[in-house]
C-alpha cells in the first residue's frame, strides 16, 4: 500500500488515481495520521461460485434452516 500526504494528493491527484485504477491501495495522511484509504473498485459482476461451493461444504447440500423464500413471500402477500 502506498502512502500519500494530503498536500501531495492535492498536487498530483491524477497520478494517485492512476495508481488506484491500476489496483494499488493508497493511504492518505496528514500530520502522520491516516485520513482515508483509496481502494480500487470491486468488479461489476463478482464471481460468487466459490462462495456457493463453501456453503455446500458447510451445509452438505442440506436445506437451510427456516422457511423457504417462497413461503416468506407468499405469507407476506396474504
Amino acid at each position: 500500500m502506498k502512502t500519500v500526504t494530503l498536500s501531495k494528493l492535492r498536487s498530483s491527484l491524477d497520478s494517485v488515481l492512476r495508481l488506484v485504477a491500476d489496483g494499488e491501495e493508497v493511504q492518505i495522511t496528514e500530520n502522520r495520521k491516516t485520513l482515508a484509504r483509496l481502494v480500487p473498485p470491486t468488479p461489476e459482476n463478482p464471481d460468487w461460485s466459490a462462495t456457493f461451493e463453501k456453503l455446500d461444504d458447510i451445509w452438505g447440500r442440506k436445506p437451510l434452516p427456516g422457511k423457504a423464500g417462497s413461503e416468506i413471500v407468499s405469507s407476506g402477500r396474504r
